[in-house]
Parts: C-alpha cells; sequence; structure tokens
C-alpha cells in the first residue's frame, strides 16, 4: 500500500472512531449531491446502504480494486449496465464519503489527508470512466 492509499486508511479509522456508523452520513450528502443517484436508490433499505457502503469502503482500503480484471470491473460492468449507474453518481459518492470523513476532522485535516484522498479518488475514477464511457 502506498503513503496515500495508507492515509487514507488512517482517515477513515480515524473517522469510525470519533462517529462509529457514518452509512446514513454519507447517503444523506450523496442524496445532496446526487439527484439521479436518490432516484436510483430510493428503493433502498438500510441493509442495502450499509452493504453498498461496505463495497466503498473496501475500495478506499484496498488497491486490488485497482487492477484490471477483477471483480469491480465485473461490478462496474453490471452497474452500468443492469442499473444506469453513471461515473457522475460514482464520483458524487466517492465525494459524500470523503466529506464526512473530513467533516470527522475538523480543523484538524491537513493538507496531506486532501492531498491522499485526491490521489485515490482519481484512481478510482479512472476505473469507473473506463466502464462507465467504454
Amino acid at each position: 500500500m502506498d503513503k496515500s492509499a495508507s492515509v487514507v486508511v488512517q482517515t477513515l479509522e480515524v473517522c469510525a472512531q470519533k462517529l462509529g456508523d457514518i452509512t446514513p452520513l454519507v447517503f444523506e450528502q450523496f442524496f445532496r449531491l446526487s439527484p439521479d443517484g436518490y432516484a436510483l436508490s430510493e428503493h433502498s433499505d438500510e441493509s442495502m446502504q450499509g452493504r453498498m457502503f461496505e463495497a466503498v469502503i473496501d475500495l478506499l482500503m484496498n488497491d486490488e480494486a485497482l487492477v484490471p480484471g477483477g471483480y469491480w470491473d465485473w461490478e462496474l460492468d453490471n452497474h452500468f449496465n443492469a442499473y444506469r449507474v453513471t461515473p457522475q453518481m460514482y464520483q458524487a459518492f466517492f465525494i459524500a464519503t470523503q466529506a464526512v470523513v473530513r467533516g470527522a476532522f475538523g480543523a484538524a485535516w491537513t493538507t496531506q489527508e486532501t492531498r491522499a484522498w485526491a490521489i485515490k479518488l482519481e484512481q478510482l475514477m479512472s476505473r469507473v470512466n473506463a466502464h462507465g464511457t467504454g
């Protein structure tokens, strides 16, 4: 795991210690950022939202998701084709997650955390965009 990925993992761990389960906060922020995401997800219950958020946490903490041809590639294709998820929805969800984590830090959030999250989200969105536009 590279240094920026380690920083992202550390921020997630600190956030969990401070706030506990942030799933409802992330979905609230996501729905504000993505009305289309809300329309697509309005049928989802807390259990489904929990599973979706767990998958995103795994993406943020596990560099294997960035390897072409893996499970996440299949999942991306499935989401785009079966559910009409868009790259913008993924981006909004990642931004919502970062916003909630950053909020847990308040003034203690540094440029190091900002940079680490930017690198990670750029890596993930590169994979998303490779599927969402192809």
